[in-house]
């Protein structure tokens, strides 16, 4: 991870950038237009998404070599532990040391889709934690991030119960970690606080996620337990049927909300793209004062 991604020694705040794989022909043409608009922003990192299991696994491996190939950005892979044998987790983590990746994102991931719940059993971890403690003692060589919940994971919420899971995971050898998206900044901050009072002092990233499409926002929100709140939902009163205004509308809240986080102390942001390239850089062009002056 360089310095900028791990808050270590660097004046400027981190930006970083996540995808996912595309699975259809022009769904992978977009997905590179996405990725060459957002270079010039000189991201300290940009991940990429994965599926459980396997094979997405490992098609998720490809792209993620080709990323860090073909544009030498510091490219972080997401990896999940659900339902994956050691086997198959120690081949991907040999592939991405073999290809140069340093930096990988530890997570238990969620079921695929149509699988029982018991698939969580079946699998060498059913934790982050133990997961991310495996790959710190056998792959000591990368930097691990993990995920974070400041409105509570969907399956806990209790938020105590959630904070003392991050900080066993962060215990067990992450180096950061990168936040679910939340819209209330203050929910961030004081899930922060606490995470330091119980003595975790890793960096913290905020995901960013634009709203730019209000019913895919919101099927979002109820799967991954982040609040809209009033106001928000309010604001697109009238204008669900707009994109373009939704569009003006979802770049005006990213920067307020950015500009908010970055003037109260966090180290950086993490924007959820979702492989598309309209919102971001408008946001980005709004704060490059903030966190990219040498472009500004």
């Amino acid at each position: 991870m360089t310095q900028a991604a791990d808050g270590l020694n660097n004046p400027r705040p981190g930006l970083s950038f996540e995808f996912f794989p595309p699975r259809q022909p022009e769904g992978e043409k977009l997905f590179w237009n996405t990725l060459e608009t957002l270079i010039p922003y000189r991201p300290d990192f940009v991940s990429i998404t994965c599926g459980a299991g396997g094979s997405r696994q490992a098609g998720s491996g490809e792209l993620v070599r080709q990323v860090h190939e073909r544009t030498g950005l510091h490219t972080v892979a997401h990896l999940t532990c659900v339902g994956a044998s050691r086997p198959d987790l120690t081949e991907m983590l040999n592939f991405y040391q073999d290809c140069g990746i340093s930096t990988i994102l530890a997570l238990r991931g969620d079921p695929p889709r149509g699988e029982s719940a018991d698939v969580f059993e079946r699998g060498a971890f059913r934790y982050a934690e133990p997961f991310v403690a495996y790959i710190r003692e056998y792959f000591p060589g990368f930097r691990l991030g993990v995920a974070a919940y400041p409105e509570c994971h969907p399956e806990t919420r209790d938020q105590e119960r959630d904070e003392l899971h991050f900080r066993r995971k962060v215990e067990a050898g992450a180096d950061f970690a990168v936040t679910q998206f939340f819209f209330e900044n203050d929910v961030y901050f004081r899930f922060v606080a606490s995470c330091r009072e119980k003595g975790v002092h890793v960096p913290i990233y905020p995901g960013i996620m634009p709203v730019t499409d209000y019913k895919q926002i919101k099927r979002l929100s109820e799967l991954c337990g982040s609040e809209l709140p009033g106001w928000l939902t309010a604001r697109y009163e009238g204008i669900r049927d707009d994109p373009e205004r939704m569009l003006a509308t979802g770049v005006e809240l990213g920067v307020a909300q950015c500009r908010d986080l970055l003037r109260r102390g966090a180290p950086g942001l993490h924007f959820f793209t979702l492989n598309q390239s309209r919102a971001v850089p408008r946001i980005l062009q709004q704060l490059l004062g903030e966190i990219r002056p040498d472009l500004a």
